[in-house]
């Protein structure tokens, strides 16, 4: 049986892409199975490939990482989703859980990543310490 958690990650700022690519990659419960800078194409990608876990930035060129996680849920109701935000106010967070959001996570700490992640999968929810909810 297959224990790897595929997971799907929307970010436009490459630098961040990449540190997120390889932070997932490395944990040996976790696989990469998509990259994309924007909703649409992350979107698009879903009709062939629907991953684990889908990872967003909040603020994407076109649609907003809210708008695609809406949309993901919408088409996928079962499909845990994240927010990956440099935005620590709560009212972001609200927002990310209104629109279907399982967790909202702030940037700076890579190391909460697989924690948040591994919690998400299981069902629960998942916000940042750091956003003193």
């Amino acid at each position: 049986m297959d224990t790897t958690a595929r997971i799907l990650i929307v970010e436009d700022h490459s630098f961040m892409l990449a540190m997120l690519q390889e932070y997932i990659d490395q944990e040996e419960d976790f696989e990469v199975c998509g990259t994309f800078d924007s909703g649409e194409a992350a979107l698009a990608s879903l009709a062939e490939n629907v991953p684990d876990f889908v990872i967003a930035d909040l603020s994407l060129p076109g649609i907003s990482g809210l708008e695609l996680i809406s949309s993901v849920k919408d088409r996928y109701p079962s499909l845990p989703c994240a927010i990956l935000s440099g935005h620590s106010e709560r009212h972001y967070a609200d927002q990310a859980m209104t629109a279907g959001a399982q967790g909202y996570l702030l940037k700076g700490d890579p190391d909460e990543l697989p924690v948040a992640i591994r919690q998400m999968l299981q069902g629960q929810r998942y916000i940042s310490p750091a956003l003193h909810y």
